[in-house]
């Protein structure tokens, strides 16, 4: 039986590495009956194979065990498109087919890297193998935080996974983890994992993922970037003199973050002025999580171009006035903090309380 398993093939959407390597780990656990399929095992490099060795290996017997399972990862990325590259493996679709029921073939293609996608999708092999009678074919794509239709998805793979493993979390601390940490599945599991350490008999709730999970410090830091840049001077101030008393950063930290955020204010307001697509934006920027890059447009149209980029150069005049020694680190920032809401139209930060 082939069982073919790939990450998004869709133009622009990420791939779900996790949840491919479970389901193959949940197929190896299936065929797996009698502990043997380890020794009936072969795993197969995709770089220059032979056809002939595939299917010489799918169709020899398991040695005294219920299963015998071939895998190779990236076989359709090495074979690509180019012309004429079907023909030669013509023999191993012709025999799948015909395979026992004990005989498997693992084909992982995670697609992690965009030229990857676009090598499969064009793959005449693809296309051949997935009209296999029985074949067991599945698209792993990255789930997502938000949708009008699916919704949160990362939350509802997270509350899934949580009844399963049989942790308690309420419904305020799923929402927070899938905000904070988004569609990193790996990191998400093990958030949950630790959590569910730390909170013991009692439910998983907001405040404990804020305490321990790294992301949450890193959507403060973000916070108090928003609130710079918006000119919200009161918040931002407040939120500066708090991490730094923690020791969560250090003034040189939190400038450099600010003059990222205000060269990306500059390239974008550039193209709301030209009514370029949020997708361009995104491509010229490098911001491509869609919350993301929602909230720099907003904050580019607000801000405007000159703005932008008065407010960069404050940040490097900053940054001149705390290396050569003329202020100290903190103060320059917080006399940056206070230019940049004197730099900031009124409408940049309408409607957003500090």
């Amino acid at each position: 039986m082939l069982h073919l398993y790939t990450g998004s093939l869709v133009p622009g959407t990420g791939s779900d590495d996790f949840r491919l390597r479970e389901a193959f780990a949940e197929l190896r656990a299936t065929l797996d009956t009698d502990g043997l399929l380890g020794a009936n095992t072969t795993v197969l490099a995709a770089r220059n194979l032979d056809p002939g060795e595939v299917v010489q290996h799918v169709t020899t017997a398991p040695f005294l065990a219920g299963a015998r399972l071939v895998v190779v990862e990236g076989l359709l990325v090495a074979v690509g498109a180019r012309r004429g590259a079907l023909e030669p493996w013509q023999p191993l679709l012709d025999v799948l087919p015909q395979l026992p029921p004990t005989n498997h073939l693992a084909l992982l293609e995670p697609t992690r890297e965009r030229e990857d996608r676009i090598a499969i999708e064009r793959s005449p092999l693809l296309r051949a193998l997935r009209a296999v009678p029985g074949a067991d074919v599945r698209e792993f794509r990255e789930l997502r935080t938000f949708g009008r239709e699916s919704g949160n998805e990362v939350a509802r793979w997270l509350s899934a996974r949580a009844q399963v493993r049989g942790v308690a979390i309420e419904h305020a601390a799923v929402e927070t983890l899938a905000e904070l940490v988004g569609a990193d599945l790996w990191a998400l599991s093990g958030e949950l994992d630790k959590l569910a350490q730390y909170a013991g008999d009692r439910p998983i709730t907001a405040a404990d993922v804020r305490v321990l999970t790294p992301a949450a410090k890193e959507a403060d830091l973000f916070a108090l970037i928003d609130a710079a840049v918006e000119g919200r001077a009161d918040a931002a101030l407040r939120q500066l003199r708090q991490r730094l008393e923690q020791g969560s950063d250090t003034p040189a930290a939190v400038l450099a973050m600010l003059a990222r955020q205000l060269r990306h204010l500059v390239r974008a307001a550039e193209l709301v002025e030209q009514r370029a697509a949020e997708s361009a934006i995104g491509e010229a920027t490098g911001v491509t999580h869609p919350y993301a890059l929602r909230k720099l447009v907003r904050q580019a149209g607000a801000l405007g171009r000159p703005a932008a980029e008065a407010g960069l150069r404050a940040v490097a005049a900053a940054d001149y006035a705390a290396k050569s020694g003329a202020l100290d680190e903190a103060l320059a920032l917080e006399l940056l903090l206070a230019d940049l809401a004197a730099i900031a139209p009124a409408n940049a930060h309408a409607g957003r309380r500090g």
